[in-house]
């Protein structure tokens, strides 16, 4: 529970504050009051001089947590937003708070001004609905089922706090007792995450074999020694790539085996140029199958792209996957 003592718009995205109900469960649940307790904390010690609207705060905390798609366009655009507000205002006001912070003086009227936080093009109200919309977005993130009678009680008990050293005597669980509900709910999503992760690799590599067996029966697909299934689309007239310092200019297109594009140069409207040093093996290989002007499309086992750490959030692990290249020029 040590968090709350940043001012800082990250630690902003993880404060929350919602009306608490009157019928009190029973049975405490201790991870939702944990995180409950966390959000005001940060509210309430953290973030207490920026005078946010808590009503508005709520309002969009709870819109998005219950109707938020964390991919979705409204947030991106929340989260820049959030990136110019932290720099043209959050940032200044920090930096003449902590200059006022180091001056001694009997007449506080003689200190220099802070720079107003809000203004037109940063109104307290739009502020504190990006701010509670960023702050469902970290909630939602956690993806757990809350008991949200406990997370709201927790979060109003942590508004009370006004100081580091009353957190134990005004909340209803220990800093020590909250602390171990998050870390326990930290290591469970690790473990989680890492069961998932080897069911993918698992699963991936049985997949990717099947698909790469019936991609291999295909007219004209021819597999070299390496495992990698190509196929000429067009051959060329120019030189080929026969070394791998050798520079390639093409145009490009990535797919999974289940067919969604993760990569174009296409969409992009802008031929690529690397060494072929410089890629992964199957197209370290691959273009050296054909020349200048031609077209190859390569089917890549997951030992020649990017084996069991996958790439990104499109290629998981053990994927082997699909380009479609033209082979522009050749630069030896």
């Amino acid at each position: 529970m040590k968090r709350f003592f940043a001012l800082a718009v990250t630690a902003a995205a993880t404060m929350m504050t919602v009306a608490c109900g009157s019928n009190e469960p029973k049975e405490l649940d201790t991870l939702s009051y944990a995180v409950g307790a966390d959000l005001g904390l940060n509210l309430s010690l953290g973030m207490a001089d920026f005078d946010l609207d808590n009503d508005v705060v709520i309002k969009n905390i709870t819109g998005f947590y219950e109707n938020g798609d964390l991919e979705g366009e409204e947030i991106q655009q929340v989260r820049q937003r959030m990136m110019e507000f932290q720099y043209m205002r959050l940032m200044p006001y920090m930096s003449a708070k902590r200059q006022r912070d180091m001056i001694t003086t009997d007449m506080p009227d003689t200190l220099p001004a802070l720079p107003e936080l809000f203004d037109d093009s940063f109104t307290r109200e739009d502020v504190s609905a990006m701010m509670g919309k960023n702050m469902g977005a970290y909630v939602k993130s956690m993806d757990t089922d809350f008991n949200m009678y406990w997370l709201k009680a927790a979060i109003n008990d942590g508004l009370k706090v006004d100081a580091p050293e009353h957190i134990d005597s005004l909340m209803r669980l220990s800093q020590e007792q909250m602390q171990k509900a998050l870390t326990d709910f930290g290591t469970r999503k690790r473990e989680e995450a890492m069961a998932e992760r080897e069911r993918l690799i698992k699963e991936n590599a049985e997949k990717s074999a099947e698909w790469l067996k019936k991609i291999e029966k295909k007219d004209g697909v021819v597999k070299t020694e390496s495992g990698l299934l190509y196929r000429i689309d067009r051959e060329g007239t120019g030189v080929y790539a026969t070394e791998d310092t050798d520079v390639v200019r093409v145009n490009y297109e990535g797919k999974t085996r289940t067919g969604k594009v993760f990569d174009s140069s296409y969409e992009r409207g802008e031929a690529i140029e690397f060494p072929l040093n410089g890629v992964i093996r199957g197209w370290t290989e691959g273009m050296k199958l054909i020349n200048e002007g031609g077209q190859i499309t390569l089917w890549i086992p997951a030992e020649m792209a990017y084996g069991e750490r996958g790439a990104g959030a499109d290629i998981g692990p053990n994927e082997a996957l699909e380009f479609k290249v033209e082979l522009l020029q050749v630069t030896k």
